[in-house]
C-alpha cells in the first residue's frame, strides 16, 4: 500500500494541495544522468513479489460475459451505493472512470466482459439459493456481505475458493492480512481484495474532528499513531478532555453540548479485534483453538468493558439515546458534522456521507491498540455492512474462474483502489495525505474473526463479545462458562458442514 500514498503526494501536489514534508516535483524529477535502462533495471530489482503479475498472457476467453452477482442496499444508504463493477462511459467521476479503465483491461487482455447481475438485497439470498439449486448456471461471482456469506458456505451453496487454479490470496490486491484469519484449515470459502470498495468501507476507523481536538490540545494523533502510542486509554483520555457541558446544567444534552466520543454497542467488538486477540482461530489440519476462555482474552474483554461502559460520562452511544435519537443515526452523523463529537467511532463509508457538507476538518484513524505492548495496530470489519467475494458451486469451468477472478481483482489494484483512495481523501474536508498513511495501516492490519462472521448479530460469538463488552455489571467468567459449550458446538457444526461441501 506505501506505493498508494506516494501516488495521493503526486496527486495532492497536481492538485495543489499542500503536502507534508518530502521533494517536490522538480526535485523528485531531476536528472541525475542515469540511463533508462539502469533505471528501469533498478526499479525492476525493487519490485515486490507480491505485486507481479504472473497470469498467462495469451489466454482468451473472446465474449464471454463474466457475470458478477450483487445487490443494491435501499437508497437512503448511500455509502453502500455499489460502484465498483460496472461503468457504460466515462463520466469524468475518479471511481467511475476507474471502474471503466479497469474493465476495458480485463476486455483487452483476456477478451471477457464484466457484467453486472443487480438484485434486490431482500431478496438476493433466496434468489442465489434457487439458481444454485436448479444447477443454473447465472453468474460466476457472488459479491455480498459476510455473513450472507458465512451462510451460504456452511449450507453448501458456494465453492473453497483455495483449490481454485490462479487464485493466489498472497498477492498484493487480496487483503492478506485479513484472508489468514478467514481460512478454516486451508479451506476459503470467500475472499476479499481490492476490486470491491464496500469490502472497503465496511471497516471500522475513528474520524476525529480536528477543530475540537486542536482546540482542546490534544497532541498530533497521526504522530501518535506513527510512534505506536495510539491506546484505548489514549481515546478515553482525549475524549474527556475534548467534551464539554456548553449549556451549563450539569450533564452532556444531544445537540448543545460536546461529546468527546461517539459509539455504539457493535464498538466492543471492533476493540475486541484491535486487541489482536480472536475468539477461535484454526490450524492447518483443520482442528481449532478456543480462545474465549484464554487470560489475555478475559484481560482485554476487561479493559474494553471499562471503557464502554466508563466513556458515557464524556461520551455518546446512540443505541443508549431515548425518543427521536435513539438508533437515529442521520442525526448521530449530524452531531459529528456539527463539531458535538470529537471522535466518531465509525466505518469507513461515513468519510461518504459526512465528507462533502461538513465545514471543519477531519482526520481518520485506526482503532487505538487495547494493550499498550501490542507488536501493531489492527482493524476490524464491520461484519454486517462488509462484501466479500464468493464463487458459486455451480461454476462450470473452475479454471477459467479463477484466471478471471485473479485478474478482476488484481487489475482493480493500480485502478479502482487508487481512486477510492483519492475520492475518499480529497472530500472536502479529509484531504490531508497524513490520513493516506493512515488507510495504508488501517488496511494493511486488518484482521478477520472467524469466530464472529460465522455467528450473527442475534447470536452465537458476536452477541456474547458484544453483550459482555457493555454489560453494566462485567461478570465475563461466569458468562464465558455459561455459553462455552453453546459456541463449541455451533463452530464445531460449521467445521463439519465445510469440511462436507469443501470438494
Amino acid at each position: 500500500m506505501k506505493k498508494l500514498t506516494a501516488w495521493l503526494l503526486l496527486a495532492a501536489m497536481l492538485l495543489g494541495f499542500t503536502a507534508c514534508g518530502g521533494s517536490t516535483a522538480d526535485e523528485t524529477t531531476a536528472d541525475t544522468g542515469t540511463a533508462d535502462g539502469a533505471a528501469a533495471e533498478t526499479e525492476a530489482q525493487t519490485i515486490d513479489p507480491a505485486e507481479v503479475d504472473e497470469l498467462p498472457t495469451d489466454v482468451k476467453y473472446d465474449g464471454y460475459d463474466f457475470r458478477i452477482m450483487t445487490h443494491e442496499f435501499p437508497a437512503v444508504n448511500v455509502a453502500w451505493v455499489i460502484q465498483d463493477i460496472a461503468a457504460e462511459e466515462l463520466t469524468g467521476e475518479r471511481i467511475n472512470d476507474a471502474v471503466f479503465e479497469r474493465n476495458a483491461k480485463f476486455t483487452e487482455r483476456f477478451g471477457a466482459n464484466v457484467v453486472e447481475v443487480l438484485d434486490d438485497t431482500t431478496k438476493v439470498v433466496a434468489t442465489v439459493k434457487q439458481l444454485i439449486s436448479a444447477g443454473d448456471d447465472a453468474f460466476d461471482l457472488f459479491q455480498t456481505g459476510v455473513f450472507n456469506q458465512s451462510s451460504l458456505s456452511v449450507q453448501g451453496y458456494i465453492l473453497n475458493m483455495s483449490g481454485m487454479d490462479y487464485l493466489n490470496f498472497e498477492k498484493a490486491w487480496w487483503d492478506i492480512s485479513a484472508m489468514k484469519g478467514m481460512a478454516i484449515g486451508d479451506k476459503i470459502f470467500h475472499a476479499f481484495g481490492d476490486n470491491s470498495l464496500n469490502g472497503k468501507k465496511g471497516t471500522y476507523v475513528i474520524l476525529f474532528n480536528k477543530a475540537l481536538t486542536e482546540d482542546a490540545g490534544v497532541p498530533n494523533l497521526y504522530t501518535t499513531v506513527k510512534e505506536g502510542d495510539w491506546t484505548i486509554d489514549k481515546l478515553a483520555e482525549y475524549g474527556e478532555q475534548i467534551s464539554r457541558d456548553v449549556n451549563g446544567d450539569g450533564a452532556l444534552t444531544w445537540g448543545d453540548d460536546v461529546y468527546g466520543i461517539g459509539l455504539q454497542f457493535e464498538v466492543a467488538l471492533a476493540l475486541f479485534s484491535a486487541s489482536g486477540l480472536t475468539s477461535f482461530s484454526f490450524n492447518e489440519d483443520g482442528s481449532y483453538n478456543y480462545h474465549l476462555a484464554d487470560a489475555k482474552v478475559v484481560d482485554a474483554m476487561g479493559i474494553i468493558n471499562d471503557f464502554m461502559t466508563s466513556a458515557m460520562e464524556y461520551s455518546v452511544n446512540c443505541e443508549l439515546e431515548t425518543g427521536e435519537y435513539k438508533q437515529n443515526w442521520p442525526e448521530f452523523r449530524n452531531l459529528f458534522m456539527s463539531d458535538k463529537i470529537g471522535f466518531f467511532m465509525g466505518h469507513l463509508g461515513t468519510v461518504t456521507l459526512v465528507g462533502g457538507d461538513m465545514n471543519s476538518d477531519f482526520g481518520i484513524l485506526p482503532f487505538p491498540k487495547v494493550f499498550e505492548d501490542q507488536d501493531q495496530y489492527y482493524n476490524a470489519f464491520q461484519y454486517g455492512n462488509v462484501m466479500s467475494i464468493s464463487v458459486p458451486k455451480t461454476c462450470t469451468d473452475t479454471t477459467r474462474t479463477g484466471l478471471l477472478t485473479e485478474a478482476y481483482v488484481m487489475l482493480s489494484h493500480d485502478t479502482v483502489l487508487p481512486a477510492y483512495y483519492d475520492y475518499t481523501l480529497t472530500m472536502r474536508n479529509a484531504r490531508d495525505t497524513e490520513s493516506a498513511e493512515m488507510l495504508d495501516i488501517i488496511f494493511s492490519t486488518r484482521v478477520f474473526d472467524v469466530g464472529i462472521a460465522y455467528s450473527n448479530t442475534s447470536s452465537g460469538i458476536y452477541k456474547f463479545i458484544q453483550d459482555n463488552g457493555n454489560a453494566d455489571t462485567f461478570s465475563y467468567a461466569s458468562s464465558e462458562a455459561a455459553s462455552k459449550d453453546a459456541i463449541i458446538r455451533m463452530i464445531e457444526e460449521n467445521i463439519e458442514a465445510l469440511d462436507k461441501y469443501a470438494e
